[in-house]
């Protein structure tokens, strides 16, 4: 949820608690005013609006963690019956059925020893429209590599539609306007590599539907949005309302306001694991460690787990002095949140993605690559982490890079600050294969 967002659901709690005043005040007189009865009714369904902004934003960023995995049949299941699907040049291909032989078409099912496909689904403009239907504009950023064979950094636009169908968000249409391809070792500013071409083993069902090279070249794939200022996005325009009886309308008052207080917890806590990065990345362990739940623990790269937030102070210690940076790098960029809040607006899941530049100024380079699945309470209403937990995907040195990665573990068990208990889980890194587990089913068909 973004924080134009976050005004918009402040105002709406301000009209529920005026409406609930309103309504109570005037319990036995059925005879509430039309007016009021609107406005409740085109509240409830701004709420809705803003539901779906979050469940399909939810469901992007699952499809992109899919993809990551060659999870090609739960990625399948998340479009439409009759969706349509056109990656750069490849093509269009209609229906899931044929999306899924697509995407079969591209390798094995499941984690492969020796890839890595990391798809980022990053930084969404989504709108939401009375008929059903919404837009989605996504910025990919991809990193790929098969070991031994080729490393190479990605970059494209999405503009997808997606479609509620008995009660559930799924993806209608997906394109992706593939703007870069470049190997690692050259990079962008050496060489540029030309989009893809519709498959000759499995053709598509229609050609590209644009025509456009990949940089140098220049293009701007068509937003389906109009300039927010000088034609501003209104949820509501189109939309009719059915006003309910009045004793229906007093009934779902604690309902909508229950509605209202779990988006502000979304982006609550979409805020504190945000805040997370940024202590993290300088040294900022005293504030990092302050926003973890008393009892709560942090278990990252093997150390084990640290339990408790005096044990979590003391596992940031590991990674440098409190406050200390000079001639230090360390970027830690945290996103791509699929969050899940309890009915109980008590508790929280979230997984999400990490990456890192490190280094030192003068000596090497470093990047890495991660998985987070966490844990969070809401105590005296604020949440707070319960659990972190970072399963790394690679540590790979800057003038290496992935093509000829050496395989090597996660740090481990330090003896010298050890941890409270043994790692809970082993996890594989890269050029190893290893599947992070999700919290969460497939949001389409409930398949673990």
């Amino acid at each position: 949820m973004n924080i134009f967002k976050l005004k918009h659901v402040a105002v709406v709690a301000s009209a529920l608690g005026l409406a609930v005043s309103v309504l109570h005040s005037d319990a036995q007189n059925n005879d509430v005013s039309t007016r009021l009865a609107t406005e409740l009714a085109a509240l409830e369904y701004e709420i809705f609006t803003y539901e779906a902004e979050n469940e399909i934003e939810n469901l992007q960023r699952i499809f992109g963690f899919y993809i990551d995995k060659n999870l090609w049949t739960q990625a399948a299941d998340l479009f439409t019956d009759d969706a349509t699907f056109e990656l750069g040049g490849s093509g269009v291909y209609i229906g899931k059925a044929r999306i899924l032989q697509y995407l079969q078409s591209l390798g094995d099912e499941g984690p492969q020893e020796g890839l890595l496909n990391d798809q980022m689904q990053l930084q969404p403009v989504v709108h939401v429209y009375p008929d059903g239907k919404a837009w989605g504009r996504w910025h990919l950023f991809s990193q790929e590599a098969r070991h031994g064979e080729y490393a190479r950094w990605g970059t494209g636009i999405y503009e997808n539609a997606y479609e509620l169908q008995d009660g559930v968000w799924k993806i209608s249409a997906l394109h992706l306007y593939s703007t870069m391809q470049t190997p690692y070792e050259e990079g962008w500013a050496v060489t540029a590599l030309p989009r893809s071409l519709p498959s000759e083993s499995l053709p598509p069902d229609l050609p590209p539907t644009s025509e456009y090279e990949n940089y140098p070249a220049v293009s701007v794939p068509p937003f389906h949005y109009q300039n927010p200022v000088s034609v501003p996005y209104d949820p509501l325009a189109g939309a009719v309302f059915t006003v309910p009886e009045t004793a229906i309308l007093q009934s779902r008052l604690a309902e909508l306001e229950s509605r209202t207080s779990l988006l502000a917890d979304a982006d609550a806590l979409e805020r504190l694991h945000t805040i997370y990065g940024y202590y993290l990345a300088r040294n900022q362990w005293d504030d990092l460690a302050g926003i973890f739940a008393e009892e709560g623990s942090i278990e990252i790269a093997l150390r084990g787990v640290y339990r408790g937030r005096a044990s979590v102070r003391r596992n940031l210690d590991l990674y440098g002095v409190q406050g200390e940076l000079e001639a230090t790098l360390h970027n830690h960029m945290q996103y791509q949140p699929v969050i899940h809040i309890d009915p109980d607006g008590q508790t929280a899941r979230m997984r999400s993605r990490a990456f890192s530049m490190m280094g030192s100024y003068g000596g090497a380079g470093t990047w890495m690559g991660g998985t987070y699945e966490n844990i969070f309470v809401k105590r005296d209403g604020v949440w707070q982490i319960l659990k972190d937990q970072q399963m790394n995907t690679y540590f790979a040195n800057y003038d290496t890079g992935w093509e000829n990665l050496v395989w090597r573990p996660a740090p481990g068990i330090n003896q010298n600050n050890p941890p409270d208990e043994p790692p809970s889980m082993y996890f594989e890194m890269y050029p190893r294969a290893f599947l992070p587990p999700f919290h969460y089913a497939n949001p389409v068909t409930g398949r673990e």
